[in-house]
């Protein structure tokens, strides 16, 4: 319990330290300390997994492997709002709130993946939508001001309406032995429960956490809110955020497999992935803004994830190694956006082009980053796809296969046509003056810039085909008491 008290003390007095010095040196060096402790805690909860701390906080193998997708993501993220902040002259007032409000982003997240009790769970998902509210509205123009607005009001209602799920399974564990909410006693007597109650507390808490995950039906502010902050935060929701909300709902679905609403649960969840791909293949066939297209595509890829997890046997696995393998490669993605945005000015890829002149070394990151994203090999995530579609296969989902496999085609489609116009079109702009501004813009970025993003994307690519003992013994261990499971 110390260790965890010092973790949560400690980055929140940085934080508040970083919010009330009015020295931008000092308030970018406060990101070392902090760093640093959260690279210590996640070592510490390395080495105590299986620990239940108290019955509020525990490691376990999955808020563990999502912890360290966090960190290592955290670092460059961390970087980039540096070099943002100095490219766009960003006065004092504007560069503390931003890192304040980034690492207590960043603890939020991560006390939802130590939280062993649902109540300490749902806190901790409210505090990420007060902390990145911050965040979005970082750029203080009217898009970020609406973006921000929606994020927080239709944010506050998922999180209202997965409380009420809360609550309808605090109602069902009435008929148990000893009502808790706790995740060891909800397990242990889950089979006690009210079926009703318990799709009831289901569907509520799906549709709350829809917002954080960004699938069916509350993605459209997500979207948004990726839209308005900077790369670096989109970076941060894409490859932290889709993961915590993710672990919030797979926290319910391990209790409910027990039960019996099991299949019924994995139906719900199948409409859901179906649901999510289709969407992302309609607005991915018109969407011009390259933000949003990205953003986009994480709805498709949080889809197929649900999808793998609706058809057990070996899609419980593919699950999570899915989702480990997305936020490395669209992390990357997003932290090489801020320097196309930076050489642009816009974000209509109609209005761009001729990128890998401009910035070849940027361009390698976004090529290689949209062979990673729309699963082409050498892709990792061309791996888990793969796998994902033989559990449906196996699972007998012949149609929503098929179904989703045609969306995919579109959606490859959408995002390619984008992406080489970006890359390859000759720049439509004939004004000298603008062409000459997105040169002297070019000139800035250092290719060093783009290292984090090869690291990211590649390491992506590496763990699809080369995946660590110790990565498929983590998530085996995950998903070992799921019925039907099939250990990789």
């Amino acid at each position: 319990m110390e260790a965890i008290l010092i973790y949560f003390g400690g980055a929140i007095l940085i934080a508040i330290t970083t919010y009330f010095i009015h020295n931008k040196l000092i308030d970018h060096l406060l990101f070392v300390p902090f760093l640093l402790l959260q690279i210590g805690f996640n070592v510490y909860a390395m080495m105590n997994i299986g620990n239940n701390i108290n019955e509020y906080f525990r490691f376990d193998e999955l808020g563990v492997l999502f912890m360290t997708v966090l960190t290592i993501i955290s670092v460059p993220v961390c970087i980039h709002s540096i070099i943002s902040a100095h490219r766009r002259q960003e006065n004092c007032k504007e560069i503390r709130i931003h890192n304040a409000a980034l690492l207590i982003f960043i603890v939020m997240m991560t006390g939802v993946l130590i939280s062993a009790h649902l109540g300490i769970l749902w806190a901790f998902l409210e505090a990420t939508t007060l902390s990145v509210a911050a965040l979005i509205y970082h750029e203080r123009n009217s898009m970020a001001l609406e973006a921000t607005w929606k994020y927080v009001f239709v944010a506050s209602i998922g999180i209202a309406m997965a409380f009420l799920g809360i609550l309808f399974l605090a109602v069902a564990s009435k008929d148990a032995a000893e009502a808790h909410l706790s995740i060891d006693e909800l397990s242990r007597n889950i089979k006690e429960m009210n079926p009703t109650w318990l799709k009831m507390s289901f569907l509520f808490i799906l549709t709350g956490f829809s917002v954080k995950i960004g699938i069916v039906p509350l993605f459209t502010v997500d979207i948004d809110a990726k839209d308005a902050a900077p790369s670096a935060i989109g970076a941060l929701l894409s490859g932290g955020l889709l993961n915590i909300g993710f672990v919030a709902v797979f926290r319910f679905y391990q209790v409910f497999a027990q039960s019996d609403i099991l299949a019924w649960m994995n139906n719900v969840l199948l409409l859901v992935g179906t649901a999510s791909i289709l969407f992302a293949a309609v607005y991915l066939m018109k969407v011009k803004n390259y933000k949003r297209m990205f953003a986009y595509s994480s709805v498709e890829h949080a889809g197929i994830a649900f999808l793998a997890l609706a058809s057990g046997g070996i899609g419980y696995f593919v699950c999570i190694f899915h989702l480990v393998l997305h936020s490395f490669v669209k992390a990357g993605i997003f932290l090489q956006l801020g320097q196309v945005q930076h050489i642009f000015r816009i974000k209509n890829t109609d209005e761009t082009g001729e990128y890998m002149r401009l910035n070849p070394f940027g361009a390698g990151v976004l090529l290689l980053g949209f062979l990673s994203i729309t699963a082409m090999p050498p892709s990792g995530l061309f791996i888990t796809e793969f796998l994902a579609f033989k559990a449906l296969f196996e699972a007998k989902h012949y149609f929503i296969a098929g179904f989703s496999l045609l969306l995919l085609t579109f959606i490859i489609y959408g995002i390619g046509k984008n992406i080489l116009h970006l890359l390859f079109q000759k720049l439509p702009n004939t004004n000298i003056e603008t062409n000459t501004e997105i040169e002297r813009n070019a000139t800035h970025i250092s290719p060093l810039e783009s290292v984090s993003q090869y690291i990211l994307i590649i390491a992506g690519i590496y763990l699809g085909f080369f995946p660590p003992d110790i990565l498929v013994n983590c998530i085996n261990k995950i998903v070992a008491f799921l019925p039907t499971a099939i250990l990789f």
